[in-house]
């Protein structure tokens, strides 16, 4: 693995990780908003609320696979170090 290697792995590691989590919190915040506007109902607690049970379901869902392409990540970043160093 490369310096470059390394980068690029980091940010997929990073993509798979965080990706899920922000296109969850994308459609919940869409869905509740467009749901607050049809209604006229103006209460900053319920997109939090709605928010909140989405990550829970998330990571309870699929927490495992997200860290998945973390743990693989770090597996081969551990592994190519040596060559990293010595050039």
């Amino acid at each position: 693995m490369s310096d470059t290697g390394v980068s690029v792995g980091a940010w997929v590691a990073f993509a798979e990780l965080a990706g899920p989590v922000l296109l969850v919190m994308l459609v919940i915040g869409l869905g509740v908003g467009v749901l607050q506007t049809a209604t006229q109902v103006r209460e900053a607690s319920i997109p939090f609320v709605f928010k909140l049970v989405g990550m829970a379901a998330l990571t309870t869902l699929a927490g495992r696979l997200m860290m998945g392409g973390v743990e693989q990540y770090a597996t081969n970043l551990f592994h190519a170090i040596p060559g990293l160093l010595h050039g």
